[in-house]
């Protein structure tokens, strides 16, 4: 069992609504997510995110190499095809019963990979 640090779980918020439908609306609710969880610590997280290029410093989403971080975590192939990405982190999630510490982020992920 493998646990994902606060910051590793903020950008797998970030992955997950990469992938669901891009909206305002999705955009809006992550962003309270992670405010109403990690509070002031956000734009802690945020800053190391975005100095190792992980986090877009222009739009706060995740960049390619977040994208590869991800993957490479929870151990999704390089070729995975897009549409498919929220299976394979429920799957993985799952299979590799990594923890997710963070009760508001957990709920987030949960919801958008349909993991009850």
């Amino acid at each position: 069992m493998g646990e994902l640090v606060e910051k590793e779980q903020t950008l797998l918020a970030y992955y997950v609504c990469n992938f669901i439908e891009k909206n305002e609306k999705n955009a809006d609710e992550l962003g309270e997510v992670l405010t109403k969880a990690l509070g002031s610590k956000l734009i802690e997280i945020q800053g190391e995110l975005n100095d190792k290029g992980l986090l877009s410093d222009h739009d706060r989403m995740i960049t390619n190499e977040g994208i590869l971080y991800i993957d490479n975590i929870l151990h999704i192939q390089s070729d995975a095809v897009e549409r498919n990405k929220l299976a394979y982190v429920r799957d993985n999630l799952l299979t590799y019963e990594m923890e997710l510490s963070v009760p508001e982020i957990r709920e987030y992920i949960h919801k958008h990979v349909g993991i009850e």
